[in-house]
């Protein structure tokens, strides 16, 4: 039985002026599923998770999630249906320790107000103790604890992709939307943020734009390749690697 298509995009264009970053892409991407766009500067890349994740408005096409259209959905809409999203630069509160900034991130869960939880009536007491739990149920999953009482500020830049990661989980997302994760990180690192990504993937759809291709291509179920933005390729790595329009987009057509 197929996995279920959390993602949906159909026939999407975003215009700036004249013009068109995106011009009419489809993409669908299911539950589980890791699928990585590659592509030139100017490709269209950032934009189409700028339009699935509702930060900038489609001139036309629809972008459905969970089966629900969200085309014309503000980003918080979108957050509440699911989607979590990074940015190239990690957007966190750079003097909050990593501690506060994860259960930051499972606020949403709470029932009680803010005033509830100042005076520390039970069920406030009881959504801590909760919420503890299910910090060190994520601390299994992505290993920050001996981070916790640092601030952002003071954490290395693949430190902070790690936390980012980590309270991208704290939302429990159905779809994951991964700027150049990997971008200003070594190498040794990448390799760990790869194998995070699988750990989050489990119950997300999972879309991720970089230019480092081996680390997507390592990630990756499906790979899709834009130009000009439009898609040019779509498939396993392997054939999009050597499909001819991504091979030309990305060393030129001459014979040189």
């Amino acid at each position: 039985m197929a996995a279920e298509v959390v993602l949906e995009v159909r026939g999407a264009r975003v215009a700036f002026g004249g013009v068109h970053a995106v011009d009419g892409v489809d993409l669908s991407v299911r539950d589980g599923e890791v699928v990585g766009i590659i592509g030139p500067n100017g490709a269209g890349k950032t934009t189409l998770l700028d339009a699935i994740s509702g930060f900038v408005p489609l001139d036309a096409g629809a972008v459905v999630i969970g089966g629900r259209d969200a085309s014309r959905a503000l980003p918080y809409l979108r957050a509440r249906m699911g989607v979590a999203r990074s940015f190239q630069d990690a957007r966190m509160f750079p003097n909050m320790t990593v501690r506060e900034t994860l259960l930051g991130g499972m606020h949403q869960w709470f029932a009680a107000g803010f005033v509830s939880h100042g005076v520390g009536i039970s069920v406030a007491r009881d959504e801590e103790r909760l919420a503890d739990a299910a910090l060190d149920d994520l601390l299994d999953l992505i290993d920050v604890r001996r981070f916790l009482d640092m601030r952002i500020a003071d954490l290395s830049i693949g430190t902070v992709r790690a936390v980012e990661l980590a309270w991208i989980a704290t939302r429990r997302p159905r779809l994951v939307l991964l700027d150049e994760p990997a971008s200003g990180l070594q190498q040794s690192e990448v390799e760990v943020l790869g194998a995070l990504i699988h750990r989050i993937r489990r119950n997300a759809a999972t879309v991720v734009i970089d230019h480092d291709v081996p680390f997507v291509v390592g990630i990756a179920d499906r790979m899709v390749a834009m130009g000009l933005g439009r898609v040019i390729a779509d498939g396993a790595p392997e054939d999009v690697l050597a499909h001819p329009d991504v091979i030309a987009s990305y060393l030129g057509s001459g014979t040189r």
